[in-house]
């Protein structure tokens, strides 16, 4: 029972990607929030450094954090947290437009934005709680040096934390709720969902992967007729791949999310839904 239950739910979990694919499809302007995401996050990271001087500058400030030996943390920190902030927000646009979709409305990225600016408030605060966390696992894992455990011991506490607060911007743009008692609200729908997130992680991850290299490859076919044309080839392909599969990744958070209350998302099949709850019945 547990095997069929859990082959059911690999079945389910890539007809709801399916099907997120078909929101996608009436909805092609949802791909525009990781392109903005990026390009913030960039003209965010080329404004840090004509702060600081130059990528070197930038690399000696990574590697003496020492106030005394001249270096500082902070242009690091602000990076990390501007660049999380905007992430975060053009995610929770996302998330937002998806569930206004799902739940029968005819979404755009106006009404994505304006939604989400809605709870700018919890954003900030959940991206000052990203980064905390983010710098915490980074100063577990260390460096190189200090071992494989501590790498592994890491790893293992950020694979947790994501699918934890797997649900935290669902929960804050649809119930309005500050990050703390999202992080309680998601890990309770964890329980009930936490074998379709890592399918779901793993299909996607191998979707994504799949895609930068077929990108490497088409960059490396034109780049034999032209390095410039290759590259630029190369590098779009991997952008809008990147894109795609993020922005099918923000749809199927927000329909699992509606499956998780127990809702029926009006663009995913009735007999999939039937599916899903048979299979994480029987999974368990």
């Amino acid at each position: 029972m547990v095997s069929g239950g859990f082959m059911n739910r690999i079945s389910n979990t890539f007809k709801m990607m399916k099907s997120c694919i078909d929101v996608l499809k009436k909805d092609k302007e949802l791909i525009l929030f990781p392109i903005f995401a990026a390009i913030s996050v960039t003209l965010l990271f080329l404004i840090i450094i004509s702060s600081i001087g130059s990528l070197s500058d930038i690399e000696g400030t990574l590697g003496n954090l020492d106030p005394e030996q001249g270096g500082s943390p902070l242009p690091i920190v602000f990076l990390v947290f501007g660049a999380n902030f905007l992430i975060v927000l053009f995610n929770s646009a996302l998330i937002s437009a998806a569930l206004e979709r799902l739940r029968g409305g005819d979404p755009n990225v106006k009404s994505g934005l304006s939604h989400a600016l809605k709870h700018i408030h919890h954003i900030f605060f959940w991206s000052i709680i990203v980064t905390a966390v983010a710098i915490l696992i980074a100063a577990i894992k260390g460096s190189r040096r200090d071992g494989i455990m501590r790498n592994i011991l890491g790893s293992i506490l950020q694979a947790g934390w994501a699918m934890m607060t797997f649900f935290v911007v669902p929960i804050i743009v649809s119930e309005n709720i500050g990050p703390i008692a999202a992080i309680k609200r998601s890990t309770s729908l964890f329980k009930q969902t936490w074998g379709d997130q890592v399918i779901a992680n793993f299909g996607f991850g191998i979707f994504q992967m799949l895609a930068i290299l077929a990108s490497v490859f088409l960059g490396w076919f034109f780049g034999l007729f032209s390095q410039t044309l290759g590259l630029a080839i190369g590098l779009l392909s991997a952008a809008t791949s990147v894109a795609f599969i993020y922005t099918l990744e923000g749809i199927y958070k927000a329909a699992l999310y509606e499956f998780a209350l127990g809702e029926k998302p009006l663009e995913f099949q009735q007999d999939d839904l039937r599916t899903a709850y048979r299979a994480r019945a029987a999974a368990f």
